[in-house]
């Protein structure tokens, strides 16, 4: 049984006992994203987390400081796996998923080759989407895109009153890479480790934004980094050094991505450590 964060660790691991199954306990987001619950709440919750992950019969971990963390409480033998993606899926996309995504964005209003920046994912508000709204009423020769499901942040309110900004709702992650290829900005203002939409943009070649912190984490010559304020954001669009951003050429090697391909072997080879006697 492998129990992703939160739920699925917190219930996964007790259902192993009951059905007297391996458990792994999968970190792929840290504590400090549900820091923002009642204080009493998340001091329970990080307690019975780390009480599974120290039960767990393995554990893995995409943050490097979550594992980190894990090495200085003492848990077993953690993992360290990186988010990772599927290179040429984003870079080189099927022609189908290019028509279908074409055909979505103009029956919504956008002409796919106008300058587009797109944001995908969760709409919660840790990646300053309020900001880039406000920032989009100074930048009308833009186009920006918010594919997702609502999470938190009032989505609808932010593209409200504004022509050149969009909220599409989800789709299937088959036609990411497709609304990615009609793309010329990727938006990924967070301060994280471990961004996969930050993966994502980059494999598909596109000029992304993302604050000044994340320069700690990635040296990608896609990257622009700007403050996360509307001013900030549309002076970054502007491009400051007089290349317009749709003007940038954007070439990533594959190399320096986590492989998609290895991190997923690596995984079979912990469920074959813990299941050696399975098809």
């Amino acid at each position: 049984i492998v129990g992703n964060v939160r739920m699925g660790l917190y219930l996964g691991y007790p259902l192993s006992v009951v059905l007297r199954r391996p458990f792994v306990g999968d970190v792929t987001d840290p504590l400090s994203q549900i820091e923002d619950l009642p204080r009493l709440v998340f001091k329970l919750l990080e307690r019975y987390e780390w009480f599974v992950l120290d039960r767990a019969d393995e554990s893995v971990f995409v943050y490097q400081s979550s594992y980190q963390e894990a090495l200085e409480r003492g848990v077993t033998d953690p993992v360290r796996l990186p988010n990772a993606v599927d290179y040429q899926r984003f870079a080189d996309p099927d022609g189908d998923v290019i028509d279908q995504t074409d055909r979505i964005l103009r029956a919504n209003g956008i002409n796919p080759d106008d300058q587009i920046a797109i944001y995908t994912g969760s709409m919660v508000d840790r990646y300053h989407l309020a900001e880039v709204g406000k920032a989009a009423e100074q930048l009308p020769d833009w186009e920006f895109v918010f594919i997702g499901k609502e999470r938190g942040a009032d989505i609808h309110s932010i593209v409200a009153g504004k022509s050149n900004a969009h909220f599409l709702g989800s789709f299937d992650y088959e036609l990411i890479p497709g609304f990615l290829s009609h793309s010329d900005l990727g938006l990924c203002l967070i301060d994280a480790e471990q961004p996969l939409k930050l993966k994502e943009f980059t494999a598909a070649g596109l000029s992304t934004l993302v604050i000044p912190e994340l320069k700690q984490w990635y040296d990608y010559d896609n990257l622009i980094y700007a403050d996360p304020t509307p001013d900030a954001i549309v002076d970054a669009i502007n491009g400051l050094n007089g290349t317009e951003i749709s003007d940038r050429e954007v070439e990533i090697d594959e190399r320096e991505l986590e492989s998609w391909r290895e991190i997923s072997q690596q995984y079979y080879q912990l469920f074959d450590r813990l299941c050696p006697d399975s098809d």
